[in-house]
């Protein structure tokens, strides 16, 4: 189950073995056999791949997300201490420091001035 969540999750993202493997640091042969069900990833590489394809671990081992997705849309999001992580993709590509540098200039220029003026009206935004 987990190989074939892997691969359905990479065609999603019309992304390729050859594309992944380096994002993640293993060789496509390597991610061929996770998909095969041949090996099974370390936690450390299904963790990677999982951010990559934007779905998460539990999905690619076959849990139910529902719960998990109904959580996420309940709980805002500040894009600013997302932005800090280290392991940030846009589109299935890891974003480097410089790269989250720029967006975070850009976005404080697009939204400088949409700082709620207090908690309650941070939520209702």
């Amino acid at each position: 189950m987990l190989g074939q969540r892997l691969r359905e999750a990479r065609e999603a993202k019309k992304l390729k073995q050859v594309d992944v493997a380096p994002l993640v640091g293993i060789t496509s042969q390597a991610l061929s056999n996770y998909e095969r069900g041949n090996r099974d990833p370390d936690t450390e590489t299904l963790n990677k791949l999982a951010l990559i394809y934007g779905v998460t671990v539990d999905h690619l081992l076959g849990g139910k997300t529902t719960g998990a997705t109904e959580l996420k849309e309940k709980r805002p999001k500040d894009l600013k201490k997302t932005l800090e992580q280290s392991d940030v993709v846009f589109d299935g590509v890891p974003l480097s420091e410089q790269d989250k540098t720029k967006l975070k200039a850009t976005l404080a220029i697009v939204f400088g001035d949409r700082k709620p003026k207090n908690k309650a009206e941070e939520f209702r935004r």
